[in-house]
């Protein structure tokens, strides 16, 4: 698969960062100052990362399961972002950006190699 490693380091070192973002926000302000909000969108972004993070190891290791885990990160991550990035303007723009798209280009590039890897069979 083309251009997998890529796709694999870059979901890796985004999920580690949408990851320790969401958990700095869900303590910082939510936990030690008793906001609401920011306790419910840092426990999604932890979620959002954490889902990123590990679709990025699965591909990394060239799991069978990637491409399910990339779905369910663009499930999880698109309307965690568009609504802690967008709606209310938590969040700041490149991780907003980077968080909408990135899992959706995952997606693709799972779908893309998939399709592409089931035609050729192993004899």
């Amino acid at each position: 698969m083309t251009g997998q490693m890529p796709f694999a380091l870059f979901a890796i070192v985004f999920g580690a960062l949408e990851t320790a973002g969401g958990a700095q926000e869900m303590i910082y302000l939510g936990i030690l100052n008793s906001e609401t909000y920011p306790l419910i969108a840092g426990a999604l972004g932890v979620v959002a990362g954490g889902l990123l993070l590990a679709a990025g190891i699965a591909l990394l290791v060239r799991s069978q399961l990637a491409h399910v885990l990339a779905q369910a990160t663009a499930w999880i991550s698109v309307p965690v972002f568009v609504l802690t990035g967008i709606v209310t303007r938590r969040a700041g723009w490149h991780i907003t950006a980077v968080g909408i798209v990135f899992p959706v280009l995952l997606v693709f590039f799972c779908w893309r190699n998939r399709s592409g890897s089931q035609g050729s069979s192993n004899i």
